[in-house]
Formats: C-alpha cells, sequence, structure tokens
C-alpha cells in the first residue's frame, strides 16, 4: 500500500481532529484511498520543516485520525495557500524533494490569459493590464468592463463598468453605485485601484437565466491514467441587479443544463463546446505549468452561444457540485486526485 501526502491549510489542519474542516471534505479523500488501496497522511506547511524526513501529521488510521511525526510521503497534493515568506520556503523545499502536484495554488490571471492567447485568442475577452491610458482606450473600444485585481479570487474587488445611453458611465462594486461620465470615472477608478495590480477586461454579455447573468465553472483534473478529463460542470448565476456570479459573493448554484436549457435551443452543442474547450485548455495550460493536475475554469456563454475563458482557478472550490445535488461529481472530484497521486506513486516507484 503506497502513501499519499494532502497538503491543507493551516486551518484545516487544525480542525481535522474534530472533523471541522470547512469545505474541504477530507472524508471523501480517504474513502477514495480505502477503495484504491492507498494510506493518506495530511500535511500542514507550517508542521514541516526543511531537510527533515518526517513532519506532525495526521492519518487516517482504523476510523479515526491519528497525529503523529509521520515520513513526508514522496507524491503530495498540494490544497494550500502559501501566502507567508516561511511558507513559500517550505514549498520550494517540498517541490525539490517530492513529486507535489498543483505546487503553486494561485497564479496572475493575466499570466494565464498570456499563455492561452496564441492558441486560444478566439475565446478569451480582451484583457490588459491596468493603466490610466489603458482605461480610456478600453472604455472607448468597449461598453462594459471589468476591472479585476490580477491575482484576487471569489470575486472580491471587482469592478464592474456599463455604459450607459446618456454617455455616461456607471460602475458598480465599490459602495453604492457611482455614475459619472468619462473623465471623472476614470479618476474614481484610479483611486480605487489605489497602485495595486489590476486587469482591465471586455464585460461579455452573458447569457441570462430569469435576467441574472451566469457563467459556468467547469472541473477539470488528471486521473488515474495520468490525463485530463472533465469531471462535472454546474452554473454560477449572479444575484438580481449584480454581474459577478461567484458563489462567495452572492451567487447562486444551478445544474448547467438547466441553465443552458432556459437560454439556448440547441443546450447540448453547447454543453460540448464547453466541455471541449475548457479540456483543450487544461492540456495546454498543462504544458506550460509545472505539475499542473486540478483545475477549476469559469467559461462564459454568450447571449448567442459562443463560448469564453474568463479565469482559471487552480485551488478550485469544489462545494459547487454539493450545493448543486450533484454528489457522484462531488465525489469524482476527490477520488481523481488521489487516483493521479497513485499514478504517480506507480510510476515514481518503476
Amino acid at each position: 500500500m503506497g502513501t499519499l501526502g494532502i497538503l491543507v491549510d493551516p486551518g484545516v489542519f487544525r480542525g481535522i481532529r474534530k472533523g471541522r474542516t470547512g469545505s474541504e471534505r477530507i472524508n471523501l479523500y480517504n474513502r477514495a484511498a480505502a477503495k484504491h488501496g492507498l494510506s493518506i497522511v495530511y500535511l500542514s506547511l507550517n508542521k514541516i520543516r526543511p531537510h527533515a524526513s518526517r513532519a506532525l501529521a495526521y492519518r487516517w488510521r482504523n476510523g479515526k485520525y491519528v497525529l503523529g511525526r509521520h515520513p513526508i510521503p514522496p507524491v503530495i497534493h498540494n490544497r494550500a495557500m502559501a501566502f507567508s515568506a516561511s511558507s513559500r520556503r517550505r514549498l520550494a523545499w517540498l517541490n525539490r524533494t517530492k513529486y507535489v502536484y498543483n505546487a503553486k495554488t494561485r497564479y496572475s490571471k493575466y499570466a494565464i490569459h498570456r499563455k492561452l492567447r496564441d492558441r486560444f485568442a478566439n475565446h478569451l475577452p480582451v484583457t490588459v493590464r491596468y493603466s490610466k491610458s489603458r482605461l480610456k482606450n478600453m472604455m472607448e473600444r468597449f461598453g462594459g468592463l471589468f476591472i479585476k485585481p490580477e491575482s484576487g479570487s471569489v470575486g472580491k474587488g471587482i469592478l464592474q463598468l456599463v455604459k450607459l445611453e446618456s454617455g455616461s458611465w456607471k460602475l458598480k462594486g465599490k459602495g453604492r453605485p457611482i455614475v459619472a461620465g468619462p473623465a471623472k470615472m476614470r479618476a474614481v477608478i484610479h483611486r480605487a485601484v489605489g497602485g495595486r495590480r489590476y486587469l482591465i477586461q471586455q464585460a461579455i454579455r452573458l447569457a441570462k437565466y430569469h435576467g441574472k447573468p451566469y457563467d459556468i465553472r467547469v472541473t477539470v483534473q488528471r486521473g488515474g491514467d495520468g490525463n485530463w478529463h472533465v469531471v462535472g460542470m454546474f452554473g454560477k448565476v449572479a444575484r438580481r441587479g449584480s454581474a459577478v456570479t461567484n458563489v462567495a459573493r452572492g451567487g447562486t448554484v444551478k445544474r448547467a443544463e438547466v441553465l443552458l436549457r432556459n437560454s439556448f435551443s440547441h443546450p447540448s452543442l453547447i454543453a460540448s463546446n464547453i466541455r471541449n474547450l475548457s479540456l483543450s485548455m487544461a492540456r495546454h495550460l498543462g504544458g506550460k505549468l509545472k505539475h499542473l493536475a486540478d483545475v477549476g475554469l469559469d467559461i462564459g456563454v454568450d447571449e448567442s452561444g459562443k463560448v469564453y475563458f474568463i479565469e482559471m482557478n487552480a485551488r478550485d472550490q469544489r462545494y459547487g457540485f454539493r450545493k448543486a445535488g450533484m454528489l457522484p461529481a462531488f465525489r469524482k472530484t476527490y477520488e481523481n486526485p488521489v487516483l493521479y497521486g497513485k499514478y504517480l506513486l506507480r510510476s515514481r516507484s518503476q
């Protein structure tokens, strides 16, 4: 029986013994490991010391979690964020000495956009790094924009800019909506950005469900054969009056087929296009980003049915499947990383 490491955030690690691991349902890792003949060790970066062969970790054994100093496994699935300098150093050491898949769980949105641009330009909204001059240019080109943090998550910090028939612009996402002329609006946005790294992105006229825009989250993972597979997809519907679909920002979850059937006369074709694009992009990025193995892609569909890539999440929040009542897919999002870990353990032992 091989041993697979699962690297979790400190908060998840602290809650393991009491079963309080938030949205991480680690019991599903245990179930998958038992099914496929593996043992699981749960690690946290703050418990790992570089050059040590063991770390304080939890092992699932005989129906309970046992805390002890366990050998660090040769293959590790990363579900942690390394924010501090010490965490980054420890993760870098693990990367040098072990095989850590999804070692990096946050990427610059602009870097991902650039890696996709040459091959998939027809499926990308126009995206540029923020500057005053670029904002002016994008406002002249498009009637709707998003100004978003380059490395943010869960929709935090996103500003929506919409041109009105009067020629003024309306800004949402910064307290109460603001309406102003172009020059004044650019000044407002520049103050809001405040020197941080932001992007300006063309707003796609997303398809709507009962008047509310939605996009599709597609989970793509490497499996037991080492190849990429689309595990499933669900829709995220913005709350009324908002264009931000993130569940953490008030969005709701629906089955993708329900949304597509409501919007289009050929929903199965669009669903196939979403799957094919997502799989192609995951394969492409997997060839460019070291040890990438588990991603969530946000895919937009415009009112004509054209499919667009919005952004990639390298630590996919899987609970959307559970919220949508898609329990087999939810369980598969935990089983696939275990199967890929088994594939890597077997490959490294040959």
